[in-house]
């Protein structure tokens, strides 16, 4: 059996559901197929989430825990690349297996771990550019030879608020030449198993969410509710012409990696912790030589350990696991104008489990709907708490750090042998286990989720 996957990052079950009227492909989906939610990691990243789905396994197997982790050994910042995934990829699994894999702007997809052909996507070192060579030719003569500019310039992202129209007609743009690379690829080669992602979703809503949810506290229609509608309409056509695509031996999966939820305000983590008397600063900055714990964005939380860190300054055992729990209860006894914005702080081995472990944070702080961590080390210049930025940049987030159960995404089957089943929920996990069983490729032992039983023959 052959395996189409078309992704589609951060769209919400919330508004596919709302708008399911004007979305006749999903609601085909649902009708002869199942369309429940999907269950992402913590944290719900996007690097994170999709090596979830790529390994079947959580980040304490398969090594990515962030966008920003800490270098180990180091105090240096390293951003997620697929060069720091430890596990088997499912196309690494399938090729093994014989099969003929196609990937097209999957995240943290790379050439090294593809037999078949490939379009590198978001965090690649080579991405846009296709492999092999026949596949790129192919690609420079049908498109040209600019390479998949697979998610928005950088430079359109920082003026969506003083340009909103170019930001749409960016995303706009980028989603048709995707979708168009991505059909002219899978009906010119051969495959067993095509994936595609479209990011469009994700930075349409980061900016613009606070349109689309009425739970939002700065919660308003405007045009911009109706352009986002407009992009879901748009995707829907698009996954309806994949399923125009396949034959009746193909199984077509419709993902997303995470949902949303609303975000109007960020709190400063390293501000609390230097508040707390964890961390120090040297000339206004965040210094974590001299700090017993830092965080590095989001809401991770590192200590600097001795014999772990250059300048360690924590002792393992005992002292390590008391200075845990004081920053645990101190974070969790967070208050802000009466609101609880930290809905729990974990210990790593709580929330991850395998031989990567070590390199994950030694805590990490789950924000509630509403509140995020801010996405930088830098503490705040003031005196006095709160320590908060009331007005941030996104209107919505999944990422800094929810709760997994608040930010689900949407996971679709159809095709032969697919039960009609109705709000089905998805571990991302336990998706690549099903599809190498569909495929008949052994499942190896050590994935942390048996294969769902999706079809009924």
């Amino acid at each position: 059996m052959k395996v189409l996957v078309v992704g589609i990052d951060g769209a919400s079950p919330l508004l596919v559901e709302r708008w399911i009227g004007d979305l006749p492909t999903f609601r085909r989906i649902k009708k002869e197929g199942w369309l429940g939610l999907s269950v992402p990691p913590m944290p719900a990243q996007t690097p994170v989430a999709w090596t979830t789905f790529m390994t079947g396994k959580n980040p304490g197997k398969h090594g990515v825990f962030s966008f920003i982790t800490r270098k180990r050994g180091t105090y240096e910042r390293q951003i997620a690349d697929p060069r720091m995934i430890r596990s088997k990829t499912l196309w690494r699994l399938l090729g093994d297996g014989g099969k003929k894999v196609g990937l097209v702007n999957v995240p943290m997809s790379d050439v090294g771990q593809v037999r078949g052909f490939i379009v590198p996507g978001f965090l690649s070192q080579t991405e846009g550019i296709p492999h092999p060579e026949h596949v790129k030719k192919a690609i420079r003569e049908e498109f040209g030879d600019e390479p998949l500019m697979g998610d928005v310039e950088t430079e359109v992202l920082k003026n969506v608020n003083l340009d909103p129209d170019r930001f749409f007609e960016r995303v706009n743009q980028i989603t048709d030449k995707t979708a168009q690379m991505s059909q002219f690829l899978a009906q010119r080669e051969d495959w067993d198993f095509f994936m595609t992602v479209f990011m469009g979703t994700d930075r349409v809503q980061h900016f613009f969410w606070r349109y689309v949810d009425p739970a939002h506290q700065k919660h308003e229609e405007s045009r911009f509710t109706g352009l986002v509608k407009e992009y879901y309409v748009k995707i829907d056509g698009i996954v309806k012409e994949f399923l125009d695509l396949v034959d009746e031996e193909t199984v077509m999966i419709v993902l997303s990696d995470h949902g949303f939820c609303p975000v109007h305000k960020e709190l400063v983590v390293n501000n609390y912790l230097e508040a707390l008397g964890f961390l120090e600063t040297r000339d206004g900055k965040v210094s974590p030589e001299g700090s017993e714990a830092v965080s590095y964005g989001y809401g991770d939380i590192w200590l600097n350990i001795e014999g772990r860190e250059p300048h360690g300054m924590v002792a393992a055992g005992e002292e390590y696991e008391a200075t845990r729990d004081l920053i645990i209860e101190g974070l969790r006894n967070v208050r802000v104008n009466g609101e609880a914005p930290i809905k729990d702080v974990k210990r790593r081995e709580a929330v991850y489990h395998g031989n990567q472990l070590e390199n994950g944070p030694d805590l990490v702080a789950m924000f509630r709907q509403g509140w995020q961590a801010a996405r930088h080390p830098e503490i705040m210049k003031q005196h006095e708490k709160p320590y908060v930025n009331g007005n941030p940049v996104w209107s919505g987030g999944h990422d800094g750090t929810h709760d997994p159960a608040d930010v689900p995404g949407i996971a679709g089957f159809i095709g032969p042998g697919v039960p009609k089943v109705r709000g089905a929920s998805v571990r991302l996990s336990s998706l690549a286990p099903t599809i190498l069983q569909l495929m008949g490729v052994p499942v190896p032992d050590d994935m942390d989720d048996r294969p769902l039983q999706i079809l009924s023959r």
